[in-house]
């Protein structure tokens, strides 16, 4: 092709037609701008795509791990729904200045006193969203997502996981609160075994430390299963708008 569009040109040069030949010559440049301009676009092309395959592939990612820590903070919602209502329970007799009967031992439901010891672990699956972010938060396209992503991540989840953290943060000492109102241990023979049991008083709902311990426990189930609500809440809108940017 080089060769053709040379052997053009000498022709042009040997018959004098300078005028013909200045006009070819500025053609071919147009033709080798044109070239160029062609070549780049198509780069640009395939460079776009992969960045597009990129941020499809990254947000895919970030929309499974809300998936999964929507799941996890529903079963931690109904964890604190537990502890609310057994503790509510427990208010209630204190309040109706009951006696603790053994049917409060059993396993039916609110009112089983191992209610009351129930606790959250929290955590919450930010990798996708880190990896994102050590690659450049630019990738993400859709202006209103971008920054929907960063106000969730950077913003709004540490402020919910250190106040559900800090609601917690005496969890154990209430679990050795709630067990230290327990009678010394002593046996009994159950089908010729020796079984070890321990009980509470049958004054228990009588007890002012009792009543402290369970208006303690029952302010943190509140404000936690509160807490945890709006976070899913949130978590669920970023689901959606991810979800709208990803559907085709």
């Amino acid at each position: 092709m080089i060769k053709f569009f040379r052997k053009i040109r000498q022709n042009l040069i040997a018959e004098g037609k300078t005028g013909k030949y200045l006009k070819y010559a500025l053609g071919e440049i147009l033709l080798v701008v044109i070239g160029i301009l062609i070549a780049l676009q198509i780069n640009n092309w395939n460079e776009a795509k992969k960045e597009r395959t990129f941020e499809m592939k990254m947000l895919t990612e970030i929309e499974k791990a809300l998936e999964s820590d929507i799941d996890y903070y529903k079963m931690l919602e109904n964890r604190m729904e537990r502890l609310d209502s057994a503790s509510g329970v427990f208010l209630t007799l204190v309040h109706e200045k009951g006696v603790f009967e053994d049917s409060l031992y059993k396993s039916d439901g609110r009112t089983r006193w191992y209610g009351l010891r129930t606790g959250i672990n929290l955590q919450s699956n930010t990798g996708p969203y880190e990896a994102l972010k050590s690659s450049g938060l630019d990738k993400i396209s859709n202006d209103s997502l971008r920054n929907a992503l960063v106000y969730f991540y950077d913003f709004r989840l540490p402020i919910f996981n250190a106040f559900i953290e800090y609601a917690s943060q005496d969890y154990e000492e209430d679990v050795a609160t709630l067990l230290s109102f327990l009678d010394k241990p002593y046996t009994e023979m159950v089908d010729g075994k020796i079984e070890v049991y321990s009980k509470f008083p049958e004054d228990l709902f009588q007890k002012e430390e009792f009543l402290r311990f369970l208006m303690k426990i029952n302010g943190r189930a509140i404000n936690s299963k509160q807490t945890i609500a709006v976070s899913s809440k949130y978590m669920v809108e970023l689901k959606n708008h991810i979800n709208n940017e990803i559907s085709p």
